[in-house]
């Protein structure tokens, strides 16, 4: 555990408080980057061997270096305090950036407004590797005034969106985008699903259209937790319901057995 005394805001370069990447780092240059970002509860990481199967294999898919998964657990453990974010990013020049943010008061279940977007993952990069090849997207909800797209194939059925996975609420069940390679397999995505097993909750895995007609449509991310989608495009949707507030319960007793920490 880290000194009481140090502030929670913290980026470490290999390992230095406040290192530097090199000007000629590839991540820098070409984008060449994979990342992890994991959150704690009362200092504990939740669900980090999951984060770390996710980075790993994102690097091998992009060629990068990365330390052994030890190595990585061990320098995220150390720095883990409180009710924090930890981003983990290796570069193509072979350089970790590990960045500690304090959770943002008022994020998590934030409702969220969306716009869409047409997308094909490029063979390169494709949707299961989280990459920081992100400025297509960030344009995107720029241009549109969202706070996040949701990413569409051309059968116009919904993947996911830039940062977070999708759920929805049709007819009263409740519905989540299949994971078919296209898009990022979420740890988040994945506890909600064991958070509906145990609430009983039948979840459809299915193609999920844009243009449905939903009861409620959530977020779902590490920092987000279950957020729910306020506006689609211009079409303003429910704040969420009762499927969502129950499996966001749920969610929260899930991650209190599985870290110890005070339940939200």
């Amino acid at each position: 555990m880290i000194d009481s005394t140090q502030e929670l805001a913290a980026v470490w370069v290999d390992g230095v408080l406040d290192g530097g990447v090199p000007g000629d780092d590839p991540g820098l240059l070409l984008g060449m980057t994979v990342f992890e970002t994991l959150r704690t509860y009362d200092g504990v990481p939740f669900r980090l061997e999951p984060h770390l199967d996710r980075l790993c294999a994102s690097a091998m898919a992009l060629g990068i270096s990365a330390p052994t998964r030890q190595e990585i657990m061990e320098e995220l453990l150390a720095v883990c305090c409180d009710d924090v974010s930890l981003r983990y990013t290796l570069t193509g020049g072979g350089h970790r950036v590990l960045q500690r943010v304090p959770i943002e008061s008022g994020y998590v279940g934030q409702a969220m407004r969306v716009g869409s977007m047409t997308w094909i993952n490029p063979i390169s990069l494709p949707g299961a590797v989280k990459h920081g090849c992100r400025a297509a997207w960030i344009i995107a909800a720029n241009q549109r005034g969202v706070d996040e797209v949701l990413l569409v194939d051309e059968d116009g059925h919904i993947l996911e969106a830039n940062r977070s996975n999708v759920f929805a609420v049709v007819d009263g069940q409740l519905w989540t985008p299949p994971l078919d390679g296209r898009q990022l397999a979420g740890v988040t995505r994945e506890a909600l699903l064991d958070a509906a097993a145990h609430m009983a909750v039948s979840v459809r895995e299915e193609p999920l259209p844009l243009n449905t007609d939903f009861d409620e449509l959530y977020l779902a991310s590490t920092l987000k937790e279950l957020a729910p989608v306020v506006e689609l495009n211009g079409r303003s949707l429910s704040n969420g319901g009762p499927v969502g507030r129950r499996l966001h319960q749920s969610f929260r007793e899930l991650v209190a057995r599985e870290t110890g920490a005070t339940q939200r």
